[in-house]
């Protein structure tokens, strides 16, 4: 898990505008949507897993963590760095599939970080 202070507040109101299409970009893969936006700072992150998907807080929870892992992974394998002055948002998709294999999860976030990458070097 990523640390607390890399980790996005989506409780203070200045963030949570995040998820207005005016003030970000957005991205999608098959099981999970980004959102967005240049910082002056460093790299802050969110993961989220709606309600809609699991019912229950430990099968939300596990996946966030899983999400949040997956993140790390990418930071300490170089495939994405926490020198990005951007505020970043992952949200586990409503229509997932919860059969899917935490494999093609990983493959499918990965897929994610480099749409990212391509449109912050635009």
């Amino acid at each position: 898990m990523i640390a607390k202070k890399n980790r996005l507040n989506l409780a203070l109101e200045k963030n949570s505008a995040i998820f207005s299409r005016e003030s970000s970009k957005f991205a999608s893969s098959n099981s999970l949507l980004a959102y967005f936006r240049p910082n002056d700072q460093q790299l802050l992150a969110s993961c989220l897993v709606p309600k809609t998907i699991f019912k229950k807080a430990s099968k939300r929870n596990f996946y966030r963590r899983l999400l949040y892992s997956f993140l790390e992974k990418a930071i300490l394998s170089k495939a994405f760095s926490l020198e990005k002055k951007i505020d970043l948002v992952i949200v586990l998709k409503r229509d997932f599939n919860t059969g899917t294999e935490v494999i093609n999860l990983e493959k499918d976030f990965n897929r994610l970080l480099q749409k990212i990458e391509n449109e912050i070097s635009r």
